[in-house]
């Protein structure tokens, strides 16, 4: 009896080990287990202290057999590729004859945003996440990295080649958000999706697709063509629509119909010829034809030329691959995931890789880099984190390969600086006078509407264009948008929540001062008014319909339909959608109206007035 006892204690023993992780184990002795992987003892350190929080995490020593002064070395051997947007101080930005003057990183900052050990915290560690397909991404993670941009919750909507607005839909005939397009691009490249996300509101994430020329589909000679990943735009935006358009020219001496005859299937009308290497951009498909439109190139500038029929044997088609032309988002998407995983997962498969290409197996040392911002990995990481955070995935396995280079600095470079974001930062370098004379004044408000806001400032003398930053105040989300006027529209806003604006203008190349915050509410959205009735002797009873955005609402009756006499008017909280105003007249005809309202500080925002109604009083 006792042998049978102990035997069924040894077994639970035995099952309740097998429950516990095998890496459940103390953060002393998992640092050891790292530093015997490969992992130098600051890694491990910080390491460990993540896998206290993340016992799922798992953590693998990319061990690139570089000295660092070699790694920093080899990345700035051409020093235009490692770009910094404004906003550091003056040490992160290369001073040399060549690059003064530009956004180019100094090999202070390139140190910095190459030593891993400045980004093993558990928002930025994801710039190091294995970018290969994860089936445990979902649409609510891809959505929170959207937000803030005219993608978050949005059905595709674009401008086709024939330059008409058109909803797209899938084989089906059914609509398709953004979200859904990355979780199934995402699955067709077997990348990740969070990544893919991640890498097209770097690129492109804008509140108003009009301000990038990338996805804004109106761009001659490339009407309807769209790039959300930026492939291919090196020497510009346009470049990038035009590799995204698949370089389609003719390929021998041809002729341009200006008529396609359905019934004989062939080109006809007034007849162009073409000679050999016409480039031009596939509009449609006609039988044996494509219908194009032709265009000139000169330098960076695209000039769009006459549009007719080729037959499809004349032209060049090398350039049709990855479902290019990318004639609509659906396609960019899932054709750019395509071409970033083909060419990108065998060795680079770390936002890190792409930008620092330290992986001697790729053969491409410090080369085919897919990005040039030197804070590109660690900006996409938080974007990670954040849509782990709000899917509740942040806890689940997840694999992070991090570089490990010999004669590391003895301690991490220290960022003396905030991010381009930040408006200290940016403010402490603005302190000579002329700067100062730079600096964006008078920010007004012009309109407020439920779901903009219209604003104006004074302009700046020589300056090219001006940066605005947005702040949601009431969500905490950041987002940016670039104007070449001194006045714009910000759009695709919440009704009723509160925005923080700042502007700054370029001038001759360089970023002034911030102007001064303007705070503002978008209006609440128009209330929709239920019923009016006379429950009760001398009363009128208004009800309406709940209106987003609303801190309260303003009842106005009165026995003139135009308002402009004898007026009544009654205040609610947002949690009230009626009022009763009694001690009227008997027998009277009153009319009513409603309207939503939204508070900054004490002052009151009022929405649009909903429809009048009309009832006579008991």
């Amino acid at each position: 009896m006792r042998k049978r006892i102990l035997s069924v204690l040894l077994s639970l023993v035995l099952v309740f080990a097998s429950l516990v992780p095998a890496f459940s184990v103390s953060a002393a002795s998992y640092k050891d287990e790292l530093i015997k992987a490969g992992f130098p003892e600051d890694y491990a350190v910080k390491l460990a202290e993540l896998h206290t929080k993340y016992p799922n995490w798992k953590f693998v020593p990319l061990k690139t057999g570089l000295t660092f002064d070699e790694a920093v070395s080899g990345e700035r051997s051409s020093h235009g590729n490692q770009i910094l947007e404004s906003g550091w101080k003056a040490k992160y930005y290369c001073t040399c004859s060549k690059c003064k003057g530009k956004n180019i990183a100094s090999e202070y900052a390139v140190r910095y945003f190459m030593d891993p050990r400045n980004w093993l915290d558990e928002s930025h560690i994801f710039q190091f996440e294995d970018n290969r397909y994860n089936s445990a991404h979902n649409t609510a993670g891809v959505e929170k990295i959207l937000a803030g941009t005219f993608m978050k919750d949005s059905v595709i909507t674009y401008i086709n080649t024939e330059g008409n607005k058109v909803t797209y839909k899938n084989s089906n005939g059914s609509t398709v958000k953004y979200s859904k397009a990355i979780m199934e691009s995402a699955k067709s490249a077997n990348i990740s999706a969070y990544y893919i996300a991640s890498r097209i509101v770097k690129e492109i994430g804008t509140t108003n697709t009009n301000n990038v020329i990338g996805v804004a589909g109106n761009r001659s000679p490339f009407t309807g063509i769209y790039n959300f990943y930026s492939i291919g735009a090196g020497n510009g935006a346009m470049a990038g629509l035009e590799w995204a358009a698949g370089w389609l020219k003719t390929n021998k001496a041809t002729k341009l119909y200006a008529k396609y005859d359905s019934a004989k299937k062939a080109g006809t009308g007034n007849v162009t010829n073409l000679k050999a290497d016409q480039y031009m951009v596939h509009i449609a498909t006609y039988g044996d034809y494509y219908k194009v439109r032709l265009y000139k190139v000169s330098g960076k500038t695209y000039t769009a030329g006459s549009v007719g029929y080729v037959l499809k044997s004349a032209l060049r088609t090398t350039y049709f691959n990855y479902y290019r032309p990318w004639n609509d988002p659906y396609k960019s998407i899932i054709g750019g995931a395509n071409y970033i995983a083909r060419g990108y997962l065998d060795y680079q498969y770390t936002s890190y890789l792409e930008k620092f290409n330290v992986n001697r197996s790729s053969n491409r040392l410090f080369s085919h880099e897919y990005m040039q911002n030197v804070d590109a990995p660690s900006v996409e990481s938080v974007k990670r984190y954040n849509a782990y955070v709000a899917s509740n995935q942040i806890s689940n396995a997840k694999t992070f390969y991090i570089p490990v280079f010999t004669k590391m600095d003895a301690s991490t470079t220290a960022a003396s600086s905030t991010a381009a974001s930040s408006a200290t930062s940016t403010a402490a370098a603005a302190t000579t006078a002329a700067q100062n004379t730079t600096q964006v004044q008078k920010l007004t408000l012009v309109a407020a509407n439920p779901t903009n806001i219209q604003i104006k400032w004074n302009a700046v003398s020589g300056a090219k264009k001006y940066y605005i930053r947005i702040k949601n105040l009431t969500k905490g989300t950041t987002f940016s948008k670039t104007v070449e006027t001194n006045s714009a529209q910000l759009n695709n806003l919440t009704n009723g929540h509160q925005y923080q604006i700042e502007v700054r203008a370029n001038v001759g190349g360089k970023w002034a001062q911030y102007s001064a915050k303007l705070v503002q509410r978008c209006l609440p959205k128009t209330v929709t008014l239920s019923s009016v009735k006379s429950p009760a002797s001398r009363q009128v009873k208004a009800t309406w319909k709940k209106a987003a955005g609303a801190a309260g609402y303003q009842v106005w009756i009165s026995t003139d339909k135009n308002f402009k006499k004898n007026v009544i008017k009654k205040s609610v909280s947002a949690d009230k959608l009626t009022k009763t105003v009694k001690e009227l007249k008997s027998g009277k005809v009153y009319y009513v109206k409603v309207r939503a309202y939204t508070k900054l500080k004490d002052k009151k925002f009022y929405g649009k007035f909903s429809k009048v109604k009309q009832i006579k009083a008991k």
